[in-house]
């Protein structure tokens, strides 16, 4: 049978406490991480522009409405 005194039990929650404060921090600099690379990726679109694709698919919408509106 395991003895546990408060010594063994106050060593071990110590040990607890001092992980999940590791893990807290290990957290707080995974989110500063993604952070800083969604701030990268949105600098990196707004340099390049938009893309061509969303350009195009916006012109024809725009051609098909203007189309419409000069039928009526």
């Amino acid at each position: 049978m395991i003895r546990l005194n408060g010594r063994d039990i106050r060593y071990h929650f110590e040990g607890v406490r001092g992980k999940m404060g590791q893990i807290r921090e290990l957290v707080e600099v995974l989110d500063t991480m993604f952070d800083s690379i969604h701030h990268v990726n949105q600098i990196g679109k707004s340099m390049m522009g938009r893309p061509r694709s969303l350009r195009v698919a916006e012109e024809l919408d725009f051609d098909q409405r203007r189309k419409r509106r000069l039928k009526t």
